[in-house]
């Protein structure tokens, strides 16, 4: 509030008689030459934009919550919105400028198995899997550092352009303070995303002769992609070793003591630039297994499975983007009688000190039997 005092030249003091009369007009002057403005807030141009997320279309059902974040192109500055358990929608007001915006489930420290790096810069963020650091290696894989096998995590992403001319019905410039809990909220702009899962499913079912002979069995595959980058949803060109370690044996009714052991393991799949068939090697992908027999003896073996590999689809190859952005699976068959594992027949009643220090069931027909150690 400012006050402009003003002096008035020609205007005597009243008289004792005229009292009233001149004390109301010197009033009237006083209050004249005062200027009075109201007080103003000044908001910054936004406009307020609805981001609405999809997890059913092709995630497949909705998390407990999800994080949105964004870069903006103009001044390169990250953005983090607060987690929300509001996983269908979140409400942002924007100013103008180019907008690169990742959505994902939970939050940063929610993922046991994942860790996230480089997060303030849009082209290289990205999901990485943690290393296993509570595992004790047997003699068969000892100084094999692991990596975790990812949580189920799921991205969409997007860019869009706030123009100035979008702002423009939203806020005034300036707004009364007795009006600043008024400013509008019409939601002006809405955009849809649509949320893709990130995991890719590696199924491994390996035929074994001499069935009867095996307790257990442990493998790892090497040459998997160790995450993926977020803004691109591309995997990395960096790989890792996967511990395989949750079996299940089958034997094959009518056959000579020969039988399938199988499991299945969340992966980030195959780096970038290997989804092909054409594109691999044998030796990018190593298969190695360990196989404790009956009698405590273990018994290795070693499969290069880079050209064996192949995604579920009917090309057996990635053909596409939307492909890798879909629930898929890779698997690896080994059923070669000629080069399959083979184990030595032994006596079960021999238990020599393996370091496996496990109790498995002798295996019977009829059925699937977990295979751990």
């Amino acid at each position: 509030m400012t006050h402009y005092m003003t002096h008035h030249k020609g205007i005597s003091l009243p008289s004792p008689g005229r009292g009233r009369g001149w004390a109301i007009l010197l009033i009237c002057l006083l209050l004249s030459s005062c200027v009075r403005r109201p007080l103003e807030v000044y908001f910054q141009k936004k406009v307020n934009v609805r981001i609405n997320v999809d997890w059913m279309k092709n995630y497949g059902y909705r998390p407990s919550s999800m994080t949105l974040v964004l870069h903006n192109e103009n001044d390169s500055l990250y953005r983090s919105l607060p987690p929300t358990s509001n996983v269908d929608y979140q409400t942002v007001s924007l100013e103008p400028g180019i907008y690169k915006l990742i959505v994902f489930n939970q939050t940063y420290d929610e993922f046991p198995s994942i860790y996230f790096r480089d997060w303030q810069n849009h082209n290289e963020f990205s999901a990485r899997a943690k290393p296993i650091t509570t595992r004790a290696n047997r003699r068969w894989d000892a100084n094999i550092q692991y990596m975790c096998d990812p949580d189920n995590i799921g991205v969409a992403v997007d860019r869009f352009t706030i123009t100035q001319e979008m702002t423009e019905d939203d806020y005034l410039t300036f707004v009364d303070y007795r009006q600043r809990n008024n400013i509008p909220d019409t939601i002006h702009y809405v955009f849809n995303e649509v949320v893709n899962p990130m995991i890719t499913q590696l199924n491994v079912r390996v035929m074994v002769k001499g069935f009867s002979s095996m307790r257990s069995v442990e493998a790892n595959i090497s040459g998997m992609a160790d995450g993926f980058y977020m803004s691109r949803v591309d995997r990395t060109q960096e790989t890792g070793i996967l511990l395989l370690d949750n079996w299940k044996a089958t034997p094959i009714e009518g056959e000579d003591d020969k039988g399938w052991v199988t499991t299945s393991i969340a992966t980030f799949g195959l780096p970038f630039g290997k989804e092909r068939v054409a594109n691999r090697d044998s030796t990018d992908n190593v298969l190695q297994m360990g196989f404790l027999l009956q009698d405590g003896t273990v018994k290795t073996f070693s499969y290069n499975v880079g050209k064996i590999m192949k995604y579920l689809t009917p090309s057996g190859d990635a053909l596409s983007k939307a492909e890798l952005l879909k629930h898929i699976e890779v698997e690896i068959v080994l059923d070669d009688p000629l080069n399959t594992p083979d184990l030595p027949p032994v006596d079960p009643k021999d238990q020599q000190a393996s370091g496996f220090e496990a109790h498995v069931d002798d295996w019977e027909f009829g059925g699937t039997i977990e295979a751990k150690f």
